[in-house]
């Protein structure tokens, strides 16, 4: 039986995601993405997977340099989420006036996030109209302050009650 595109979709958006930007640098300007097709793999060794879509530009450099971040999105950063995911993906260079640094494997890490990895690529498998990418983590950024993190449900950006949730 045919599944319909469009229910499958909307089957996947009753699934709760954070929202993430995976970054890589290149040459002459870093690039960066907008994915919510993120998970843990494994503690031991400590791996991630984040699946890019064959048209996605970051798809190239991922491979051939090996390297890249996932950088949590705060719930203040929407406006991030939206530049990765839309008008900013054919921007020469798309981090212009965006606050980041150099991490240590020199993948862009935004500013104001929530937490980040550095990762080198372990291993590419096929995955349909994505690859899907399992990173080494290399690095963890997590900062003291716990803020609410940006959040995505039913195909839009959605809030956090942060005291409720340490209320449980």
């Amino acid at each position: 039986m045919a599944i319909d595109p469009k229910v499958f979709r909307g089957a996947l958006g009753r699934f709760a995601t954070g929202v993430t930007v995976v970054t890589v640098k290149a040459e002459p300007a870093s690039r960066g993405m907008t994915a919510n097709a993120f998970s843990s793999v494994s503690l031991d060794p400590p791996l991630v997977l984040v699946c890019v879509d064959h048209k996605a530009n970051s798809l190239e450099l991922i491979r051939r340099t090996r390297r890249f971040a996932i950088n949590f999105l705060a719930e203040e950063q929407r406006r991030l989420s939206d530049w990765f995911a839309g008008k900013g993906r054919d921007v020469a260079d798309q981090f212009t006036g965006i606050p980041h640094e150099a991490g240590e494997n020199g993948s862009p890490i935004l500013k104001g996030h929530v937490g980040a990895l550095e990762c080198d690529l372990h291993e590419e498998f096929a995955g349909g109209d994505h690859s899907i990418f399992l990173g080494k983590v290399t690095r963890v950024l997590l900062p003291e302050e716990v803020r609410a993190p940006l959040l995505f449900y039913a195909s839009a950006y959605r809030k956090m009650n942060l005291e409720a949730a340490f209320d449980s």
